[in-house]
């Protein structure tokens, strides 16, 4: 567990520093983790983009209630939209809760305008965030 919450913080740690911080020799942290990686426990590792940086500077909370489109396609919709950086199949008044990130809120209209072809939108902005580093 110690080993996971420490890639959790820092996937681009070295075994060597790993090993230190848990007490074991970086070969024995290197197998482990191959080991995990093996079993599925740990499926990949990404990179956190820092989205104003780049001039993406709205990002938002979609919640949509598909009503003219089935489970399949809505899924296959968001897939066609690059600006869809998260999607989350959910229970309650909704089906989908979406993380979108665009540069304005004209580009944000334009994607709520074509999901409300196929269903109601409901959207938050994310005025701030912060990641757990907890597992």
């Amino acid at each position: 567990m110690r080993i996971l919450e420490t890639l959790n913080i820092n996937a681009r740690i070295t075994a060597v520093e790993i090993g230190k911080r848990v007490g074991l020799s970086a070969p024995a942290v290197a197998e482990r983790i191959r080991k995990m990686e093996i079993e599925g426990i740990i499926s990949g590792y990404k990179t956190i983009i820092n989205y104003d940086k780049i001039g993406m500077s709205v990002p938002v909370f979609v919640h949509f209630k598909a009503k003219s489109v089935s489970h399949a396609a809505m899924l296959r919709l968001f897939a066609t939209m690059p600006q869809v950086k998260e999607w989350y199949a959910i229970t309650g008044d909704n089906c989908a809760m979406l993380k979108i990130i665009v540069d304005s809120t004209q580009a944000l209209e334009t994607i709520l305008e074509r999901l409300g072809e196929f269903g109601q939108t409901s959207t938050s902005i994310i005025l701030s965030e912060g990641r757990s580093r907890e597992l």
